[in-house]
């Protein structure tokens, strides 16, 4: 039986990819996103410590362990009132755990090159095929019972911007066409797996903010946005359209300076090199063509992953916290987007020397992102949705100037 009810709403855009939970329920967040690893949560074989799933008439193995801490994580969110989505990864390393070297044929991309983080799910072959649906029908059905006894999640972004496939999603070297053809796969496999258990239950394509240009000049290993879409589109529609939805980045030109404002490759036109937040509107109205439309709407937009980079100065700090403000703003002047979930929670030493939290780490821990005292984008993105959002506004437009907020 499949379940049915409302998609979950929250009256907020407010998002977070939240590390701690206790806080991000004191920040007010509406949405969250959090990550889930195929590798790591898949296991070869039976144990004391494994939840046994069958998929096709074929028993499949996920780490009870794990899965218990995941849940408590999802759970409290979502008990709250966040609506959850999940980003589902296929990672050979994940959170510390490695793929089981039992699985990692099934798992990974026959193709991938390990010069990516990230490798491309396995749909190519029928194990890996069976093993992802299995993943996918497994999260689904745990994540949107209509008792939530493990916490609710019922939209899931299938792997990670897609159009930097080399670095994030990585299928080896491929023809574009080839790579979306094999992605499409992916992304109509998970949304029937999904659909057969919550009815309402959504997949989204993840794209960065390149739209006519691309990551890398090979054009076997990085694609431009746009290119994705209009194949994705084409492969969908020519075989029983469906409903697959957006999850889009639109981070700065430069991912290294806040101010979003000054980009030069973010145009007002279709042609634009980079949708970014400065031009944001132009991703809503290229969906809103006909041709992209599903069954006469626009298709579920969401802004999952973004953020601002700060310097450690405090002028810095201070530019960040206005660009948060003003980008805010500008998801509120661009309808069609439902939610704008921002990372990161807290600085992490290992993310490319970039500082995008709204708290500091701590440099005395050998943890990555522990957190240590928050910035002054803190109290900004608290406020942003409350009763001194006009006066957050006004102090943002000052930093940003008049003639740039637009």
């Amino acid at each position: 039986m499949t379940w049915d009810y409302p998609y979950p709403t929250n009256p907020t855009l407010k998002g977070l990819q939240v590390h701690m939970v206790d806080d991000a329920l004191k920040l007010g967040v509406g949405h969250a996103a959090l990550n889930l690893n195929q590798g790591t949560i898949m296991r070869p074989a039976a144990t004391d410590n494994t939840i046994t799933y069958v998929s096709g008439g074929r028993e499949f193995y996920f780490d009870a362990e794990y899965m218990a801490r995941y849940d408590r994580r999802v759970k409290e969110l979502s008990d709250h009132g966040i609506v959850v989505t999940l980003i589902l990864l296929n990672s050979p390393k994940w959170d510390g755990v490695e793929v089981f070297p039992e699985l990692r044929a099934a798992l990974l991309h026959p193709a991938y090159n390990p010069e990516g983080y990230i490798s491309a799910f396995n749909v190519v072959t029928e194990d890996g095929l069976a093993h992802y649906r299995a993943f996918v029908e497994f999260v689904a059905e745990r994540y949107t019972r209509p008792d939530q006894q493990y916490g609710r999640a019922c939209g899931y972004i299938i792997a990670n911007e897609v159009n930097s496939a080399w670095v994030w999603a990585n299928a080896g070297e491929m023809p574009v066409d080839q790579y979306v053809g094999e992605y499409a796969v992916a992304l109509r496999t998970a949304f029937w797996a999904a659909r057969s258990k919550y009815a309402q239950a959504r997949v989204y394509v993840s794209l960065d903010h390149l739209w006519t240009i691309s990551h890398l000049n090979n054009p076997l290993r990085t694609y431009r946005g746009r290119d994705v879409v209009e194949l994705l589109n084409t492969a969908c529609t020519s075989d029983c359209n469906f409903d697959w939805s957006v999850a889009y980045h639109p981070y700065p030109e430069d991912l290294n300076h806040p101010d979003f404002w000054h980009d030069k490759t973010a145009l007002d036109s279709f042609d634009t090199p980079r949708i970014t937040f400065k031009n944001l509107h132009i991703l809503t109205q290229y969906f809103a063509q006909p041709h992209l439309l599903y069954e006469g709407r626009l298709r579920h937009i969401i802004l999952s992953e973004q953020g601002f980079n700060s310097d450690g100065t405090e002028q810095g700090e201070c530019l960040q916290a206005a660009a948060y403000a003003y980008a805010y703003w500008k998801v509120e002047q661009t309808p069609g987007i439902e939610s704008f979930i921002l990372h990161a929670h807290v600085d992490n030493r290992d993310e490319f020397g970039l500082n995008l939290g709204i708290w500091r780490r701590d440099p005395t821990s050998d943890l990555p992102s522990k957190p240590g005292s928050p910035k002054p984008i803190y109290d900004i993105f608290r406020d942003i949705d409350g009763p001194r959002r006009a006066a957050v506004l006004a102090w943002a437009k000052s930093v940003v100037g008049q003639e740039n907020w637009k």
